[in-house]
């Protein structure tokens, strides 16, 4: 997965957007869908101090709000209006593969595995480039001296590796 250019004002007044309008809708589509299955199905009776049984109902209409907006978010993803969030989410998505065999990829690393090499080169940069887009800068000296070793590394070892050199077929290797 190639890097692109993102500006981040834009990226975080689109995820902003997004993200807000997710919330209402779902807000929205789980009130009406409950009170349209309770008017449709629900009880008539109501004793005072009692539950009026229609939990299941509200219940389904939060599953139908989620299913509403999934299919929403799973059409508009591939929009030019959602391209850099969708790519961060994928290149999230992508760390979190990595991350799982995290171990064994530094290990194999440390025996200077050039598929290893690479996934952590590409790993390390995406974190970066993720953690400034999301302003987190907590952790973000830690991933500078994590970048900063595997390129000695890669110096070291008289390596020609960019992050282009990586694949996802890569992770699989290792």
């Amino acid at each position: 997965m190639q890097f692109i250019s993102i500006d981040k004002p834009q990226y975080r007044k689109r995820l902003n957007i997004l993200l807000i309008s997710l919330v209402a809708s779902l807000t929205i589509l789980s009130l009406a869908f409950g009170g349209l299955l309770i008017e449709l199905f629900g009880s008539d009776t109501v004793i005072r101090g009692e539950s009026t049984g229609n939990f299941h109902l509200n219940f389904i209409g939060v599953i139908l709000a989620v299913v509403s907006c999934s299919l929403v978010m799973n059409w508009i993803k591939t929009k030019p209006y959602m391209k850099e969030i969708y790519w961060v989410w994928q290149v999230k998505q992508l760390q979190n593969r990595i991350y799982r065999k995290l171990k064994k990829i530094v290990a194999a690393a440390q025996e200077n595995d050039v598929n290893a090499i690479t996934i952590l080169l590409y790993y390390y940069h995406s974190q970066k480039k993720v953690y400034e887009l999301d302003n987190n800068t907590l952790t973000m000296s830690k991933v500078e001296t994590d970048i900063n070793s595997i390129e000695q590394q890669i110096s070291d070892l008289n390596l020609a590796i960019t992050l282009d050199d990586f694949s996802i077929e890569l992770i699989d290797k290792v």
